[in-house]
């Protein structure tokens, strides 16, 4: 079992390893902006803002599929799209619109391989090994996005358009996916007249999964104004500061087992008490040092968070419609994230606006979430208690 659990460990990780190829554009928009200086600014960043949005619409076209076709199929389907973006990008980059073309297959492919591999660990791991499983997908993803920037940076750095060449390494990537990736399970399908049903924990964990990835890009979103405007330094200092929140992500995704073994049923209220020291830490330290070390706390609690949320969904699912509630999971995830900004913007307004007092309503976020989760995760474990109690009288 446990050499099972390596081969298809292979496999799933070689596939998780592509989601962040979605940004190997990032190292050179500037380089695609000065080639196409009647685009605007805005329009130019749709390259990379484009993926998320296509995304949403891919995991639920990839929960459609569930019944047809397995979830290896999907995933090694969804990984010729990566290989596809780079084949437009490179090869039509003279053109603007196929440049979005190329990020629009990019998101297909992103949201394809998301969904799928959820279903995947679903299928393949069992109990504590699901979130373990999870956990080290957020390795992967970060080693990915580590290797795809550094590789665009480099193609990139004479001629632009030679960055989207480093797609193409997912092609080895579907190599390996091809001999170690797991069948999988087809799902059942719904009869006719029948709904899918998303139970109550589900939705319960999509608002808090919502907040709590909205509250999180706002590191993201805002780490290098606030470096700059609070007189930290500029942009390597800035840089500084994502490199610790990328490498404490990665750590993250190891310690996701212990993490949960230790505080089990409380895990997302633990992660959300450790975004609460990273955001006071970055907005009270008043040093580079502090940032940084906040933006660890940050990282480690998202690191874990976001594993920890997909094996709960996946639990409280039925069989008969796992997918589809994955994809709303990471549906609500990503509209968090793409709509930071405007509604975490709107809430500093009262503050005095800027950049230190969205990180003070991070605080209050993250807080009221430490609350709300303690308090729903513990009513829930009162109530499998009651149950068990019932059912052992009935006995």
């Amino acid at each position: 079992m446990k050499a099972q659990y390596i081969k298809d460990g292979i496999g799933i990780y070689a596939a998780t390893a592509t989601i962040m190829s979605i940004i190997i554009p990032v190292p050179v928009l500037a380089s695609i902006a000065q080639a196409f200086p009647d685009v605007p600014m805005a329009t130019v960043q749709l390259i990379v803002a484009i993926p998320s949005l296509l995304a949403i619409v891919a995991n639920f076209i990839t929960a459609k599929l569930a019944t047809r076709y397995t979830p290896r199929v999907r995933t090694i389907a969804a990984c010729l799209f990566y290989v596809a973006a780079g084949l437009v990008g490179y090869f039509l980059h003279d053109s603007f619109p196929m440049l979005i073309v190329a990020s629009c297959l990019a998101g297909l492919g992103m949201g394809g391989v998301q969904n799928s591999i959820a279903s995947l660990i679903t299928n393949s791991f069992d109990g504590d090994a699901r979130g373990a499983a999870f956990g080290l997908c957020s390795v992967f993803v970060g080693l990915g996005g580590f290797v795809y920037v550094s590789l665009a940076a480099m193609l990139g750095a004479e001629f632009w358009y030679n960055a989207y060449l480093g797609y193409f390494v997912v092609i080895l990537l579907i190599v390996l996916q091809l001999v170690f990736l797991p069948k999988g399970e087809l799902e059942e399908k719904t009869a006719k007249g029948e709904h899918v049903k998303i139970p109550r924990e589900v939705i319960v964990l999509c608002v808090f999964g919502f907040a709590y990835f909205g509250a999180t890009q706002l590191f993201n979103n805002n780490i290098s104004m606030f470096v700059a405007e609070t007189g930290l330094g500029g942009t390597i200092e800035a840089g500084n500061a994502s490199q610790v929140y990328t490498l404490a992500g990665m750590v993250g995704g190891f310690i996701v087992f212990p993490v949960k073994r230790l505080f089990k049923n409380q895990t997302l209220a633990f992660n959300a008490i450790m975004s609460v020291i990273g955001c006071v830490l970055i907005v009270a330290s008043g040093s580079l040092l502090g940032v940084c070390v906040g933006a660890a706390f940050v990282a480690l609690g998202f690191a874990i968070y976001n594993p920890i949320e997909s094996q709960l969904v996946s639990e409280a699912s039925p069989a008969k419609g796992l997918a589809f509630n994955l994809a709303l999971m990471a549906a609500t995830q990503s509209i968090g994230q793409a709509s930071s900004p405007y509604w975490i913007g709107a809430a500093a307004t009262p503050l005095g606006g800027g950049v230190t007092s969205m990180f003070y309503v991070g605080i209050i976020i993250f807080a009221a979430l430490v609350v709300a989760q303690f308090l729903y995760f513990n009513a829930l474990k009162k109530k499998g208690s009651s149950s068990s109690d019932v059912a052992g009288g009935a006995a």
